[in-house]
């Protein structure tokens, strides 16, 4: 009796002990039903979706409530990433967050636009203190909007470890959010993991289509392997009211029975997010767009979310039939299956068909530091900077366009990234006085040049990136462009706001500031319209006012803008 008793107080201290790791009564941070656009974990570009997206029906301007009590941690003002954003700290060890906001409301508007005006700029972080801000569980904390890196109105929402920042899964946190859909597993990869094995008659790697749904998920042939391989899958979850394609929870994968991998989205480090492009296969989503789970580790994968792992990922074949499944599940139990079969080949290869035959510059061991140059070029790669030993490659091309004040330097390709920035020094024929308008760029598929910057010196710029590809100089020396929207000289102003698009086509925008009669002025920017936008004090008296606004890019070209209005 006595021990019935002590495993029912066992479970039911495990059942509470569940309940508190992740409470269930939060306010959900908006009046309306949660239907989601993003999930956590998805996999984006360079990171992990530290998340969930809730729709807003299309439009901006829904109140957004604080889901605990707490106070006003961090907030965060900004035209890129989250733009505006809001950091509560609650009393239950948790943390959250709301992002892409149109702007706060009462109290903590007032404390933003006082802490822009003092520091005289739209960009700004603030860290109030345990008293400046406190808010109320279902307080109104602000406005939905699409500010920021944002591709359409919705709310970014983050629920987070206070402890460590470390970001939750917010979906297993009790809000009233339906999915009754498994995940789809679309596509397999078999991967070969040593230089003679074959897949199916070939030395390369293979992709293949899955058949079915659900639990009933397959391969229409058994697949041949003659050495060790490993795998990755495209996956996706659905959740019902949307059509979005999201991030799953967790991935299995079983040899015969036997668990080799698993991994599951319930935390990460923001250090650790950018693994995601060992995680991935980096090659797959460049090339074509197509988002691989690889259920293997490369040497230098440090990501937290793997359970287990054996041998890395990698399967050895055994003679005979290996019987696989890979179980996708989402946060809300749904799962699908995929079965299939890999049978052990005896076909052997020849060293001269062996894909190590590929031409290749040099070995950059990822654990090592690694350099690499010619009188033209030169890059220091740090040590665990790769995810794995690298085939480097190099090239040079002459440019016959007169564009370009350098070769064409192929540095590796595209399908290749590093995990922190290396330096990269490019001899250039500027003239010299033109050094100060020079940078580095990277041009895309279609030859066209991208801003990477850098700084000259004796004859050379250097800078440091995480990108390869095809990298050359260029120059600019071309203004911004201004343009006013809603004001011109002479014009009397009756709008509550004043607006104008600012844009530079060669190395961007870097810098702006305004004043009205000499005196700073807030001006919002939003770079996905090219736009900034004043808003007038509702007391500005009527009379005679100058605006003027000045534009810098990247290498410092500048536009002045000035007009006298009438208000």
């Amino acid at each position: 009796m006595y021990k019935i008793c002590f495993v029912v107080i066992l479970l039911l201290f495990s059942l509470m002990s569940s309940g508190q790791e992740h409470p269930q009564d939060f306010h959900p941070p908006l009046d309306i039903p949660l239907v989601l656009s993003g999930t956590f974990g998805e996999l984006r570009s360079n990171h992990f979706h530290a998340g969930i997206d809730i729709k807003t029906q299309g439009q901006s301007g829904l109140r957004v409530y604080a889901i605990a009590d707490g106070y006003i941690s961090r907030i965060k003002v900004s035209p890129w990433g989250y733009g505006k954003a809001i950091y509560i700290t609650h009393d239950n060890g948790y943390s959250s967050v709301y992002a892409h906001l149109m702007r706060y409301t009462g109290a903590i508007q007032d404390y933003v636009i006082s802490s822009q005006y003092k520091n005289q700029s739209y960009d700004i972080e603030l860290f109030p203190t345990k008293d400046d801000l406190r808010v109320k569980k279902g307080e109104i904390i602000g406005l939905s909007g699409n500010t920021g890196s944002s591709a359409a109105p919705h709310l970014h929402f983050e629920i987070r470890n206070s402890q460590n920042q470390y970001p939750q899964n917010g979906l297993l946190f009790g809000f009233d959010i339906t999915d009754n859909i498994p995940p789809v597993i679309k596509e397999l990869k078999v991967y070969s993991k040593a230089k003679k094995t074959v897949i199916d008659g070939d030395n390369e790697d293979k992709l293949y289509s899955v058949k079915g749904s659900a639990k009933n998920c397959y391969i229409d042939k058994t697949i041949e392997v003659s050495g060790p391989y490993a795998l990755g899958i495209n996956t996706y979850d659905l959740l019902n009211k949307a059509n979005n394609k999201n991030g799953v929870y967790s991935i299995e994968v079983l040899v015969d029975s036997q668990l080799i991998y698993s991994h599951t989205m319930k935390e990460f480090g923001f250090h650790e997010t950018r693994y995601i492009n060992s995680h991935l296969d980096y090659s797959e989503k460049v090339t074509n767009k197509r988002k691989l789970h690889k259920c293997f580790l490369e040497p230098n994968n440090k990501l937290s979310i793997y359970d287990y792992v054996a041998n890395k990922g990698i399967i050895k074949p055994k003679n005979g039939t290996q019987k696989v499944v890979i179980r996708v599940k989402d946060a809300y139990k749904n799962f699908s299956e995929l079965n299939f079969k890999v049978k052990k080949s005896e076909q052997i290869l020849s060293d001269n068909t062996s894909k190590d035959t590929v031409k290749f510059t040099s070995i950059f061991p990822y654990e090592e530091h690694n350099t690499f140059g010619n009188e033209l070029l030169s890059i220091e790669i740090p040590k665990y900077s790769l995810y794995d030993t690298l085939f480097f490659t190099y090239k040079v091309f002459e440019d016959s366009s007169d564009i370009f004040h350098s070769p064409i330097h192929c540095v590796q390709n595209e399908e290749s990234t590093v995990h922190s920035p290396y330096a990269l020094s490019v001899r250039t024929t500027v003239p010299d006085s033109l050094t100060s308008k020079s940078y580095i760029c990277k041009l895309n598929k279609k030859g066209k040049p991208n801003y990477v910057g850098g700084n000259y010196k004796d004859g050379k710029i250097s800078v440091k990136t995480r990108l390869f590809g095809n990298f050359t100089v260029a120059i600019d020396t071309i203004n911004p462009v201004v343009k006013g929207l809603n004001i011109y000289p002479g014009k009397t102003m009756k709008s509550s706001t004043l607006k104008m698009t600012i844009k530079d086509g060669e190395s961007g925008v870097k810098t702006y500031s305004a004043t009205i009669n000499d005196e700073w002025v807030l001006m919002e920017y939003e770079p996905k319209s090219n736009k900034l936008t004043h808003y007038f004090k509702k007391d500005l008296k009527a009379g005679k006012y100058v605006f003027k606004l000045v534009v810098y890019d990247s290498v410092n070209n500048a536009t002045e803008y000035q007009a006298v209005f009438y208000r």
